[in-house]
């Protein structure tokens, strides 16, 4: 494991406690060795049962490091996304059960998510006919097939169970993976119901839009408001315990495609000054220019193990204008350029 994996799956990242313990029991509900999985793991069941806690989100990805070593992980995988139950989100699920439709719902879900972890989630994108879920994910946990495919398996999942959708009504229009096909690639095809891609850059599942327009069958507009309210002050609170330098990382990973991230236009958006912003990063160990080089590397890693993109592209999609520039970079990170890691 990289500096960079430990950046962005350690330390002060966390999990909302009820999802960790509903992976949990699971895996012992299809018969995974659980108690023994959750020990090796590290994890305090005592700490599974405050419904608003939170865990370190290294006791998860270490739970499903174990979970991937065993021969049925793949099912298991597939298993869990159509078994996946909304109170596992905590208080936004129980707020996207009483929205007025699926589109009100997953805003819900897009909003506070943040409750339910620290790690890069899905951009939702509407566009005229259909709506596209789409994140990159760190290469630590990009490798880990059997838990990658609970999250477009469990959008599907959360959608019929919001809007009382049968099984057999097909939902997706097709769907793209980072890791290679596994050997169990037509089960995914069945499971989703739409033709699937492999190596991708990024984890994608494409619905068509009137998905969003179906009414939820709870819906209730004083409850839905009531438990938004609670949530945004969870996530409130949660906020004013994060190191700036997370928050820094994380609005730099929304902001690096787009071009060069700006301390200023950062600054603005956690509403202190550059100065305010320069000094808590050095009292945290850490540099702003330091941050976008992390998230920088973290992602050209990703995107040189796909063949199919040029060097060019990926220096484009890490937000560089020119590809002298990423290869300057590139090299001054790992003393190498682009070209030579990609063959080694």
């Amino acid at each position: 494991m990289t500096s960079s994996d430990t950046n962005q799956t350690s330390g002060a990242t966390t999990l909302l406690a009820p999802m960790l313990a509903m992976h949990v029991e699971a895996a012992r509900a299809y018969g995974l060795p659980a108690d023994e999985l959750a020990r090796a793991a590290g994890i305090d069941d005592a700490a599974l049962r405050d419904p608003d806690g939170r865990v370190p989100l290294e006791l998860f990805i270490r739970l499903w490091e174990l979970i991937s070593e065993d021969p049925r992980a793949e099912g298991f995988g597939l298993w869990l996304g159509t078994a996946f139950d909304v109170r596992g989100l905590g208080v936004i699920g129980y707020a996207m059960q009483h929205a007025a439709d699926v589109r009100a719902a997953f805003g819900c879900l897009d909003r506070f998510g943040k409750l339910v972890n620290d790690i890069v989630r899905p951009i939702i994108e509407e566009t005229a006919d259909q709506v596209v879920f789409r994140r990159a994910e760190p290469p630590r946990i990009a490798r880990l097939a059997p838990l990658v495919v609970t999250a477009p398996v469990g959008t599907l999942t959360l959608v019929r169970q919001l809007a009382t959708v049968p099984p057999t009504q097909r939902l997706a229009i097709s769907a793209a993976f980072q890791h290679a096909p596994p050997p169990n690639a037509a089960d995914y095809e069945r499971v989703l119901g739409c033709p699937v891609e492999f190596n991708a850059p990024e984890l994608r599942l494409v619905l068509p839009r009137a998905v969003f327009d179906l009414p939820l069958a709870r819906p209730d507009a004083g409850l839905f408001a009531y438990l938004e309210q609670h949530a945004a002050r969870l996530q409130e609170r949660l906020h004013e315990q994060q190191t700036t330098a997370a928050r820094v990382r994380e609005l730099v990973l929304g902001a690096v495609r787009a071009g060069e991230p700006e301390q200023a236009q950062i600054a603005r958006q956690l509403a202190m000054s550059e100065r305010t912003l320069q000094r808590r990063l050095k009292d945290e160990g850490v540099t702003f220019n330091a941050l976008v080089d992390d998230v920088r590397l973290e992602l050209a890693k990703m995107y040189l193990a796909d063949d199919r993109l040029a060097v060019y592209e990926v220096a484009f999609l890490l937000g560089y204008s020119e590809p002298s520039a990423f290869n300057r970079a590139f090299k001054r990170w790992l003393g190498t350029s682009p070209s030579e890691y990609r063959a080694r």
